[in-house]
């Protein structure tokens, strides 16, 4: 029994930085114009923490009595999917931004590439509407 709580006081600090991790990632993830490698370097750094985590949530669950297992199996998924949610959204954030920047330097001359996308953004239709002229309420509702 002393093992296991050996493996729980390493999981408490393990649990900590990988939230710590975690929330740096997020961070990034909802910055509009982040850096993709100060992301993919957390992402990195996440993956180390998840992975020393996981072990160390293998080596708990080795030696859990049975009716603590279920528990401990739940606690230990949910964190799996949280980990496995963050850097599916971080690895769709990096490689979209390296696939406009792979179209940006496919082609010969990136400055039309750019101008051409700023004209499609910027030619809205255009309408010349009437003007209109609001009358005063003087009150009387047969007008």
């Amino acid at each position: 029994m002393a093992n296991i709580e050996a493996f729980k006081k390493s999981r408490k600090n393990e649990r900590a930085a990988f939230t710590k991790a975690c929330n740096r990632v997020e961070e990034l993830i909802a910055l509009e114009d982040v850096d993709i490698c100060e992301l993919e370097a957390e992402v990195n750094v996440f993956k180390g923490k998840v992975d020393r985590l996981e072990n160390t949530h293998s080596n708990i669950l080795e030696l859990l009595p049975e009716k603590d297992y279920d528990a401990e199996f739940e606690i230990v998924e949910d964190i799996r999917d949280k980990a496995i949610r963050i850097q599916t959204k971080a690895r769709r954030i990096i490689n979209g931004q390296q696939n406009v920047s792979n179209v940006l330097n496919s082609t010969n001359d990136a400055s039309v590439a750019m101008n051409s996308v700023r004209n499609v953004v910027i030619d809205k239709n255009k309408f010349k509407l009437p003007k209109l002229e609001l009358l005063k309420f003087d009150g009387d509702i047969k007008e």
